[in-house]
């Protein structure tokens, strides 16, 4: 079931997406996106499946870990996009687009939510735009997007 290229109102007409398996984003300062192109088993499903593997770890703290980020998919609604992000908000911050994109792979807080989503068959896209100041535009477009929606994108905690 497709979920179409909405993007509340057009907060995010002007970014790059890709698919975010060979997303090849810019070694630059910016802000990043998550969202849907296409859903895959529905979040109930996933949440207990996840859950049931999750409990083989038998390792408390990484257990909690674990199904604490990955119960964020539940709150996964209409809205294609599930996580808005910045690279470089510092001024000596060296993070950027590509390097927040290959964290998705060790140590983004969003990851294991975004490794289910991928491993039951969901396909994500990661966006992108340069921007000088990330944070400025990054907390603009989360204040937009929470006026469109009452909350934040899924997989954003704050």
């Amino acid at each position: 079931m497709s979920t179409g290229h909405q993007d509340c109102g057009g907060l995010f007409k002007s970014f790059t997406f890709q698919d975010i398996r060979g997303a090849n984003p810019p070694k630059e300062k910016g802000v990043y996106v998550l969202r849907i192109a296409e859903r895959g088993t529905p979040v109930s499903e996933i949440l207990e499946q996840t859950s049931q593997a999750i409990k083989h770890l038998q390792w408390p703290v990484v257990m909690d870990k674990m199904r604490t980020k990955v119960s964020r998919l539940s709150a996964i609604g209409d809205c294609p996009v599930i996580y808005i992000g910045s690279a470089g908000t510092g001024n000596e911050s060296k993070n950027t687009l590509k390097g927040r994109h290959e964290e998705f792979s060790d140590r983004h807080t969003a990851m294991y939510p975004v490794w289910a989503l991928l491993y039951f068959g969901w396909e994500l896209e990661y966006g992108w735009k340069m921007e000088p100041r990330p944070g400025e535009l990054e907390a603009a477009l989360k204040r937009q997007y929470r006026q469109h929606h009452d909350s934040l994108p899924a997989l954003t905690a704050r």
